[in-house]
């Protein structure tokens, strides 16, 4: 069962069976922001620190989080060529990767 309580025109809240869900709750969640691809470069060459090389699905899995981050632009297109790349290869040594990044973002 759904319903909607107003007041003043606004929805408050909407029950659906046992769950209640608040606007309030809504607007919370929606001001998380959304990191820079800066941070996101970052978070990744962290996860490398340690290695020597990754798999290319790796690269991929970790191109995508980028890419999503990116604004349309020459460094957006980079990463587009780049995901292509990774499907022919198997491995990428992780100062090609630190390289790559260092010459598509710039440094923080």
């Amino acid at each position: 069962m759904t319903e909607a309580t107003e007041h003043d025109g606004d929805v408050k809240s909407v029950e659906i069976g046992d769950v209640v869900t608040d606007s309030t709750d809504s607007e919370a969640a929606g001001a998380e922001s959304v990191p820079s691809a800066v941070e996101v470069a970052e978070a990744w060459l962290a996860e490398l620190v340690d290695q020597m090389a990754v798999s290319a699905s790796d690269v991929q899995d970790h191109l995508l989080d980028l890419w999503g981050v990116l604004e349309e632009g020459p460094a957006r297109s980079e990463i587009e060529r780049w995901l292509t790349e990774t499907l022919v290869r198997n491995l990428y040594s992780v100062s090609d990767i630190n390289e790559r990044l260092e010459t598509l973002l710039p440094a923080s």
